[in-house]
C-alpha cells in the first residue's frame, strides 16, 4: 500500500508535469509537391487519370483543445496546384483550401514528435486550364466542366525535430466535380458523369 500510494501520485500529476510542455498555438508554414489524379465514371467509362505534379504552399494554425492532452484542432489556407494527365491532355485546376483538421502530438524525445492528423478539406477552384497540343481550354466557369467547389478528406502524419516539419499526406475529394452543364466536353470520354479529385503531398515547413 505504501509503494501504491506515490505511484498513484505520480499518475495523477504526470500530466500536469508534462502538459506544461504543450504549447497553446502554433503558427507554421508549409511547402511541398503534390501528385495528383482525376477518379472518372461514366456509363461507358471507369478508371483514373494519369498522375500530374503540382505544388502545395499552406499557412496554419494549431490550437491547443485541453491543457491536459497534446489534442489539437488545425486549421488555415493552403493553395495547391493538382488535376491529371489523359491522353495528351493534362488538367491543371488550383484551389483555395480551408482544412479543418484534428491532430495528436506524440513527444519522442523532447524537441521531436510525430503528429497524426485527420479531418475534412474544403476548397475553391480559383482558376485552371487544360493544355492540348492544339489549345488551352477553362477548366471552370462558363467554357469548363469543372465545379469549383470541392470539399475532401484529409490525412497525414508529420514529424516534427525542434521547429522543422516533414510532412505526408492524402487527400480524397467527396464531391462531384463534373459541373453536368448538359454539354459534352471533347476533352473527356463520352459519358463521363462523376469526376472525384486525389492526391498525396509531400512537404517541409516550419512552426513559429
Amino acid at each position: 500500500m505504501k509503494r501504491l500510494i506515490p505511484l498513484l501520485c505520480l499518475l495523477l500529476t504526470g500530466p500536469c508535469v508534462w502538459a506544461q510542455g504543450f504549447e497553446k498555438n502554433l503558427l507554421g508554414v508549409r511547402t511541398g509537391l503534390e501528385v495528383a489524379c482525376i477518379r472518372a465514371r461514366g456509363e461507358y467509362v471507369r478508371g483514373t487519370t494519369d498522375p500530374r505534379l503540382g505544388f502545395r504552399f499552406a499557412v496554419s494554425d494549431q490550437v491547443l483543445l485541453w491543457r491536459g492532452l497534446p489534442l489539437y484542432i488545425e486549421s488555415g489556407v493552403d493553395f495547391s496546384s493538382r488535376g491529371g494527365r489523359y491522353e495528351g491532355c493534362s488538367f491543371r485546376p488550383m484551389y483555395l483550401q480551408v482544412p479543418l483538421l484534428l491532430t495528436w502530438r506524440f513527444g519522442i524525445g523532447k524537441q521531436s514528435c510525430i503528429r497524426p492528423f485527420g479531418g475534412l478539406c474544403y476548397g475553391v477552384g480559383i482558376g485552371g486550364k487544360a493544355r492540348t497540343a492544339d489549345a488551352w481550354s477553362d477548366l471552370f466557369g462558363a467554357a469548363g466542366f469543372l465545379r469549383r467547389s470541392n470539399l475532401g478528406i484529409r490525412l497525414g502524419v508529420e514529424v516534427s525535430i525542434r521547429r522543422i516539419c516533414i510532412q505526408a499526406g492524402f487527400d480524397a475529394g467527396l464531391c462531384n466535380l463534373f459541373a453536368g452543364n448538359g454539354s459534352q466536353t471533347p476533352l473527356l470520354p463520352a459519358g463521363i458523369s462523376d469526376l472525384r479529385s486525389r492526391s498525396v503531398s509531400v512537404g517541409i515547413g516550419y512552426d513559429f
